[in-house]
């Protein structure tokens, strides 16, 4: 049973980047790519942070995170401001750009998988997902 199990996640994890991977590549060509995406979604999520803060959660090393920062920066995603109690730093937020290039990312892979679900799955495969779902959720939460 034990192997099962490992064979099964290994599987799920596999399946998992092959979606991320297919949702991230319908998002056209003016959207963020996956890297730049994310680091919109925390801002978003979080607020304002710092470019340290935002490389501790992409789990990447601060110096990495220099270029997507640049980026985001120079296609008015983002806006660098000083740090309210250190001027040596600097805190990103999301500008109106930004946000509105996060939703847009967001509702095109939504429609994406939406679309996937309803015409590569018939009706009992679709409701055994959606129970799946709830299983990799507890997975996720507990």
């Amino acid at each position: 049973m034990a192997d099962e199990i490992a064979e099964a996640a290994t599987r799920l994890r596999a399946v998992i980047r092959t979606l991320n991977r297919q949702a991230q590549a319908d998002t056209g060509e003016d959207s963020p790519t996956r890297s730049q995406q994310a680091a919109l979604a925390w801002l978003e999520d979080r607020g304002p942070l710092s470019p340290g803060e935002l490389a501790t959660l992409e789990r990447v090393r601060p110096q990495s995170i220099g270029q997507t920062v640049d980026t985001l920066a120079k296609r008015g995603w983002i806006k660098r401001t000083p740090h309210p109690d250190d001027r040596r730093q600097i805190v990103l937020s999301l500008t109106p750009a930004g946000r509105a290039a996060v939703h847009r990312g967001r509702t095109i892979r939504q429609a994406w998988f939406t679309e996937a679900m309803t015409t590569r799955l018939n009706a009992e495969e679709r409701r055994t997902l959606i129970a799946a779902i709830g299983l990799l959720e507890r997975i996720v939460n507990d």
